[in-house]
């Protein structure tokens, strides 16, 4: 097995024990806000900073400017001659619009398996919500999103490439705390879990949840700053 794909930034590959695992669907969830794109996105900029190729299916309307300001940072850390039109050039960004769009862009990823490092999907569950407002079906919406999420796992499987997917909370009105849409399911599918929060001081806290050969628990403390991800500072 290969070299996991890592953002980045020290603290947070360190916590997944050099970055996202290849072979599974990580999963990346948290409030609005939280940093779970800027996530994902350092994850394929760094891909397409090392010379291969990644995939970005977006259902939220990825920032061009915030990639811009990524991929700058990572050509100003690197020792390559490359521009940012080469760079940006291995990123095959592939939009959607609504559940439909999202689900084949899901289904497609499969031609272009052999050729990437990464599959991103940003995020699963934005369209789910709506599609659950209207599910009359007990759960159908939500059986849709698992069967993206074990397609992707069957392309990391088959691959050996990382899967990323981020995902939205909802407020667990018999606990204590919000939690991952689309709770056990989507969980039981994805091989490693990472919770991202806003924490004190402007910085972030990734908790690892879930992971095949790392403790949950585990925690780790970054920045969002405007090139890219940095470490956490002291509070």
């Amino acid at each position: 097995m290969s070299d996991p794909i890592p953002t980045g930034c020290r603290p947070v590959d360190e916590l997944l024990g050099g970055g996202f695992e290849r072979g599974v669907v990580t999963q990346v969830y948290g409030p609005p806000a939280a940093g779970k794109t800027n996530l994902a996105l350092a994850a394929a900029v760094e891909v397409a900073g090392g010379g291969d190729r990644a995939l970005y299916i977006d259902t939220e309307g990825l920032s061009i400017d915030r990639f811009e300001q990524m991929a700058e940072g990572r050509l100003d850390r690197g020792d390559g001659d490359d521009s940012l039109e080469e760079l940006a050039s291995r990123l095959v960004i592939s939009e959607a619009y609504d559940f439909h769009d999202q689900r084949e862009a899901v289904r497609d990823a499969e031609e272009l398996a052999e050729e990437v490092e990464l599959i991103v999907l940003d995020s699963a569950t934005g369209f789910y919500r709506l599609e659950r407002a209207g599910d009359t079906e007990g759960g159908e919406s939500l059986r849709k999103v698992a069967k993206q999420v074990t397609h992707l796992l069957s392309l990391a499987r088959r691959h050996d490439i990382a899967v990323v997917i981020t995902n939205q909370v909802f407020t667990d009105p018999e606990g204590d705390r919000d939690r991952a849409l689309g709770g056990n399911t989507l969980n039981h599918w994805t091989g490693a879990i990472v919770r991202v929060d806003r924490f004190r001081g402007g910085n972030r806290r990734a908790t690892l949840e879930k992971h095949r050969s790392k403790p949950a628990g585990d925690t780790a403390t970054f920045r969002i700053v405007g090139d890219g991800l940095a470490e956490g500072t002291d509070t």
